[in-house]
């Protein structure tokens, strides 16, 4: 498993104690969704990474909420957690607020851990908290460039 998943595991049981009670969610029901949040979240931000844009992610990681909400990804993101919740019969808006809720809790407690971990602010530094090898990352560029010549 990797140590972001941990770390997401960890930050899950947080999420409940502080935002359970605000969208009326049973503990499980937070878990459940702040799973699906990060579940649709990750895999819009690997398909980012397979596209090369690795840069994007650093940012996001290191800059916590306010540099996820000042990226030109964020409104994709929202949309892919929102539509994530296809079990919840609540309005776009509340279903954009939970989404916004608890993705900016996930990376409040990501830049958490990375800040104590003192994980340095460089790619390398970025795989290894995320617990991937940083050769994979230069795999993951290859690849990316490699279907970047098909798009066009």
């Amino acid at each position: 498993m990797l140590k972001l998943q941990e770390y997401l595991n960890e930050i899950r049981k947080e999420f409940h104690l502080r935002h359970g009670f605000e969208f009326g969610f049973t503990e499980s029901q937070s878990e459940a969704h702040f799973d699906l949040t990060t579940q649709a979240a990750m895999q819009y931000l690997q398909g980012l990474a397979m596209s090369g844009k690795i840069g994007e992610l650093q940012n996001m990681v290191q800059g916590g909420a306010d540099a996820m909400r000042s990226s030109s990804y964020f409104a994709e993101l929202m949309q892919k957690c929102v539509d994530s919740y296809y079990g919840l019969d609540w309005d776009k808006d509340r279903k954009q607020q939970l989404a916004e809720t608890a993705l900016g809790f996930a990376l409040a407690g990501l830049k958490k851990r990375f800040d104590d971990g003192g994980f340095s602010s460089d790619t390398a530094g970025v795989m290894k908290f995320i617990g991937l090898d940083s050769g994979l990352l230069g795999m993951m560029g290859k690849v990316g460039g490699f279907f970047n010549k098909f798009k066009k």
